[in-house]
């Protein structure tokens, strides 16, 4: 039997502006299952990004709990959630997220500082990661000198480099062209294939329909 890889139980999330609580989630309830291909489908406003920051413990619910690998993080501290981040999850955002003044080599090596790894091994697997994306070529390059799919190559590889089980997707292809977005999902089904659970979060049915499994949101309730 596969495992649960994620587990969401029953989960609102209430935000405070000033005296007004604006609901984003409620009593949201799913499984994701160890090595499965999910998109989490939703407009703007849904609440599919307030979802995917509570997966991956960047966030916490107001009620409900949502448990990781077995681990419930509802239930942790913030050094215990910042372990979990860096060993179990890896992020992929819109945004690309990259140091600017920093190499393509850097930048993929940044969660193995956090880890204390040291420097020789720190290089040879960022090294590794950035041939596994197709950027042998573009190592010591600086993300200005890199077009945006290969900033996304790059985010994958650094994304990678812990070798977490789960990959954590925010609209990966919301900044690229059709060819580069093309590319990016080619990416993480060949990861998916590999065994990595994939969740994609996006607005674009599209993209949804790549993954073996559509979670469509609506007003912060699953609706399908």
């Amino acid at each position: 039997m596969v495992k649960a890889v994620v587990e969401v139980n029953n989960i609102s999330k209430v935000y405070k502006m000033e005296e007004v609580e604006v609901p984003a989630l409620m009593n949201v309830s799913l499984t994701i299952k160890t090595g499965e291909f999910v998109s989490i489908v939703g407009k703007s406003g849904s609440g599919k990004s307030t979802l995917m920051h509570i997966i991956g413990a960047l966030d916490r619910p107001t009620t409900g709990s949502v448990v990781v690998n077995g681990r419930d993080i509802s239930k942790m501290n913030e050094a215990q959630l910042a372990s979990l981040r860096n060993k179990e999850i890896g992020f992929v955002f819109q945004a690309f997220n990259l140091l600017k003044r920093t190499t393509a080599l850097d930048n993929v090596e940044l969660p193995l500082i956090y880890a204390n790894i040291h420097e020789k091994e720190r290089i040879k697997k960022a090294k590794e990661m950035l041939i596994k994306v197709g950027l042998e070529d573009r190592m010591h390059h600086l993300p200005n000198q890199l077009s945006g799919g290969q900033q996304q190559r790059v985010a994958i590889a650094r994304a990678l480099i812990n070798d977490p089980s789960i990959i954590l997707a925010d609209e990966p292809t919301g900044n690229l062209d059709s060819k580069s977005g093309r590319a990016i999902l080619d990416i993480l089904e060949n990861l998916n294939r590999e065994g990595k659970t994939v969740i994609i979060v996006t607005h674009d049915m599209e993209v949804a329909r790549e993954a073996k499994r559509i979670i469509k949101i609506v007003d912060g309730r699953i609706t399908s």
